[in-house]
């Protein structure tokens, strides 16, 4: 159809965007990739062939036997992608509408009704911006139903993974993993991933959540000479990382308000219970910086 690609351009960024699935489809600055476009279960890559971020709403990730208890009452989800858990909500799936557009922004929103697959009714608005060297996401979700519900936000960015890639973000917990992808237990950080220190991605499979996160991240390509600076709103406590392997070519650094399969928690798991007319909403910022004008936070 007609605007499934929609490019936004200023300085030395450009970024095309989708309303399917509200998707980011690529992102560069000055030629150099700094989201790579992969395919995925999304609404985007299932009509375009891939896609570079998408937003999270009104959950991320996956949550358990799909069905949650909230203030007394049992509520029950279907799987909305080939995995067997309920993943991601469901603007990623969906088609968005466009509010509002200029050469350097969009404005997507999108209303789900509650139904047999899921109980959550929400409106969601989505703002992608861009500056000469920065990349802004808003996302915000009010509950439209007629009870309160646990909510939360997200994205889901794919970056470059080159050999000497490295990351840098100040965290207090990892989570091990389980089956089905979720989390375990939480402990220290593993010492062949440290990334409050500063580390290389290790070769091996990840994916994986760490909590007690300060909102800032920074993400270092020496190979480009290329840095790119996270800085996320307060209610994003959580990052999970994936990254299948050393030869797939990405990663992801997703920020989240809560912890993977927080419904099982909802209360201590970063989860909002919003009543009926009230709004959760946050926001992340990616900059770009060339290494050899800004400070190498990661070390050598």
């Amino acid at each position: 159809m007609a605007e499934d690609v929609i490019r936004l351009q200023k300085g030395g960024l450009t970024v095309d965007v989708s309303p399917l699935g509200g998707a980011i489809l690529s992102a560069s600055w000055h030629g150099m990739p700094i989201l790579m476009p992969t395919p995925s279960p999304g609404l985007a890559s299932q009509g375009l062939g891939a896609e570079a971020c998408f937003p999270l709403v009104p959950f991320g990730n996956r949550i358990e036997n799909n069905a949650f208890r909230f203030d007394g009452r049992d509520y029950a989800l279907s799987p909305n992608a080939a995995d067997p858990l309920v993943l991601h909500g469901d603007g990623w799936l969906r088609r968005w509408a466009i509010r509002e557009r200029t050469p350097q922004a969009i404005v997507f929103c999108y209303r789900h009704e509650a139904d047999a697959a899921s109980p959550f009714a929400y409106a969601a608005t989505e703002t992608i911006e861009i500056g000469d060297d920065s990349l802004s996401l808003s996302l915000a979700v009010t509950n439209q139903a007629t009870k309160p519900l646990p909510y939360g936000l997200g994205f889901h960015p794919y970056f470059p993974r080159t050999p000497a890639t490295r990351i840098l973000a100040n965290v207090k917990r990892y989570w091990s993993e389980r089956e089905r992808h979720l989390p375990d237990s939480a402990g220290p950080l593993p010492p062949d991933f440290d990334i409050s220190a500063g580390t290389k991605l290790p070769a091996r499979w990840l994916n994986n959540t760490f909590d007690g996160w300060d909102g800032k991240a920074r993400i270092e390509f020496p190979e480009n000479s290329l840095a790119i600076s996270m800085d996320a709103d307060p209610c994003f406590g959580h990052i999970v990382i994936y990254s299948p392997s050393a030869e797939d070519g990405f990663f992801c650094l997703e920020p989240m308000t809560h912890r993977p399969n927080g419904h099982s928690e909802p209360s201590v798991s970063g989860l909002v219970a919003l009543a009926p007319g009230t709004t959760l909403a946050a926001r992340v910022r990616l900059r770009c910086r060339t290494l050899s004008s800004a400070s190498n936070l990661c070390g050598a």
